[in-house]
């Protein structure tokens, strides 16, 4: 088994993402299912054709048949599909069939399906709730039960809209990494990727408390902030493996890090195993603890010997947002070194010289392009107080509170309260201290992100493919097309002589010419020949667009352009009737001479 590997199951169409606030899952549900309320006998709402819906192939729940099924099978409860109406009742038939056919394929542990389909009345519920300590809220969609946790789970519209792919993850198998494991896991840590984290967990097996440890780890498992990181991996250990890591006087429910070494934690480690250094972290313990306590301690072993933030182990406030943005394909992987030991040493000298500010510091790295940028990364800050205070004036009605959080400095200037490092400096140990110095007394000026300025106006139409045939191939004028691609240096030069061509041409009253302009990158219609190189320069005629006349001219100067447009525009073509006539003239000539 490949402890590391992803599973990538396919849970139907996505829907777009919604705010978790239950107000508004409430909102969006209503579309799709009838809400029962606590308080009415929900018979009079049920729908009208009662039984007669696709979730009749399964089981009908009832308490004696949970009882015999609970500790041997997964369990899905339907609560009273009859309230859903169709199409949504269609769309989640289908999710629940799709999560059985995952099931049987993942696990031996069979997953059993009931409906709850009585009508909701009030004494239905309060029986319900009383005996399985299981609050069903207005918005209940489905009741959960695992191997692991013996608390029955409430799927909601939130669950639904938002994280529907916890339905496969909550009957996932716990990962259990014991003696007869070993050896592939010490082939697999050979793969294992300096981005990806595995969280182990010691649970002996003899011990009293070995279910408790269990239910517990499930528990973190399915925790929002971990379940959705794919990088995070959580694998119960046994006494063998922990001896094997170099792990000594481990306790039960005792949680560790391990990670490959490297520059992203200062290149630490505790083992080598299979010629790979690694770095085993202890964080805490699952034992009388609660969960976000548990949560805290692994927040702060991560942050302590990582430069970065994990997603799953970012501080839950803080007051400033130090952040590496950068671009892998555009820097060596020396750079990117430079650059992150330049963040290590920083960290490190917060940690020695002001842990305070440290702790309210959150170091992130992102790994994307950089905009308004030509270095390939950038270094910025981000006051999160004043920035979190900036957006809270957007929902605020009391004007005395508005005032205190405003947006404006004294002069009436915006704030945007976030600090970028000048490409000019150096990044270095040095240089990012007396940064965050100078963004801490307020010394540093704040940075506006802003588009490059276009190189020139544009007065041409903008073209694509899924308008080129109606637009220009049907056009009643002449049409002049420049096709350029974003990174071609003489599209750059060439296209503003291009634009103030079509300025002229619009400035005239009956223009018999029309300027558009194609990007080559993204759009290739299918009813003119494609160009493998950029800029080029075209004509498309009335009456003969299927043959556009082409700049091929191997000089070029604005003069020329020009040129080659006027001319063009201004051939006649021989009138259509006209030309076939000619056309049969000269058939019958060549079979006469013949």
């Amino acid at each position: 088994m490949n402890l590391f590997r992803r599973v990538c199951i396919p849970l139907l169409r996505q829907v777009p993402k919604i705010a978790t606030p239950r107000v508004v899952a409430l909102s969006l549900l209503t579309s799709h299912l009838i809400l029962f309320p606590k308080k009415v006998n929900a018979t009079s709402i049920s729908n009208p054709e009662g039984t007669n819906n696709g979730f009749n192939k399964y089981e009908k729940f009832s308490d004696q048949i949970y009882e015999q099924i609970h500790q041997t099978h997964d369990i899905i409860i339907v609560v009273d599909p009859d309230r859903f109406v169709e199409h949504f009742l269609d769309e989640l038939l289908q999710v629940v069939d799709q999560v059985v056919k995952v099931q049987k394929v993942r696990s031996k542990r069979p997953l059993k399906v009931l409906t709850l389909n009585e009508p909701i009345t009030e004494k239905l519920v309060r029986d319900f709730e009383q005996k399985y300590k299981i609050t069903i809220e207005q918005d209940t969609i489905m009741l959960l039960k695992n191997k692991y946790i013996q608390r029955i789970y409430n799927f909601n519209a939130n669950d639904y809209f938002e994280n529907r792919i916890l339905l496969i993850n909550y009957f996932k198998k716990i990962n259990k990494l014991t003696q007869k494991k070993l050896n592939e896991f010490e082939q697999i840590l050979s793969y294992l990727p300096s981005t990806e984290t595995a969280v182990l967990v010691y649970a002996d097996k003899t011990s009293p408390q070995y279910k408790n440890v269990q239910t517990r780890f499930c528990i973190m498992q399915q925790n929002d902030n971990y379940q959705k990181n794919e990088k995070l991996h959580w694998i119960l250990i046994d006494k063998a493996v922990a001896d094997k890591l170099g792990i000594q006087n481990i306790q039960n429910g005792q949680l560790f890090f391990l990670q490959k070494s490297s520059k992203l934690n200062n290149f630490q480690s505790s083992i080598i195993i299979n010629n790979k250094k690694l770095l085993i972290t202890p964080a805490g313990t699952l034992g009388g603890k609660s969960v976000d306590n548990v949560m805290e301690d692994l927040t702060q072993a991560y942050n302590d010997v990582n430069v970065f933030s994990n997603r799953s182990f970012g501080k839950s406030s803080t007051k400033y947002s130090i952040v590496l943005e950068l671009d892998l394909n555009k820097i060596p992987k020396h750079e990117e070194t430079r650059l992150v030991k330049a963040f290590g040493e920083l960290k490190k000298y917060l940690k020695e010289t002001n842990p305070e500010l440290l702790a309210k510091t959150e170091f992130i790295y992102l790994n994307k392009t950089p905009k308004d940028n030509h270095l390939g990364y950038q270094v910025y800050i981000r006051d999160d107080q004043k920035y979190g205070d900036r957006l809270r004036q957007h929902q605020e009605t009391n004007m005395e509170i508005m005032k205190k959080l405003s947006v404006f400095n004294e002069f009436g200037q915006a704030h945007s309260y976030v600090y970028r490092l000048d490409e000019q400096i150096q990044v270095s140990k040095d240089s990012l201290i007396s940064f965050f110095m100078a963004v801490k007394n307020g010394h540093a000026s704040e940075y506006f992100q802003s588009q490059e300025q276009p190189k020139y106006k544009k007065y041409s139409v903008k073209l694509v493919s899924k308008i080129f045939e109606k637009e220009v191939m049907e056009s009643k004028k002449d049409y002049a097309i420049f096709q350029y691609s974003k990174n071609c240096h003489a599209c750059g030069e060439y296209g503003q002589y291009y634009e103030n061509l079509a300025l002229e041409s619009y400035k005239q009253e009956n223009s018999t010419m029309i300027y558009g302009r194609m990007n080559n990158d993204h759009n290739k219609p299918s009813c003119i020949q494609d160009f493998p190189y950029t800029p080029v320069f075209m004509v498309c005629k009335k009456g003969i667009q299927k043959y556009p006349y082409v700049y091929r001219n191997q000089k070029f100067t604005p003069d020329l352009l020009k040129s080659f447009f006027s001319v063009t525009n201004a051939i006649n073509l021989i009138p259509e009737e006209q030309y076939q006539k000619l056309q049969e003239e000269r058939a019958l000539f060549m079979q006469n001479q013949q």
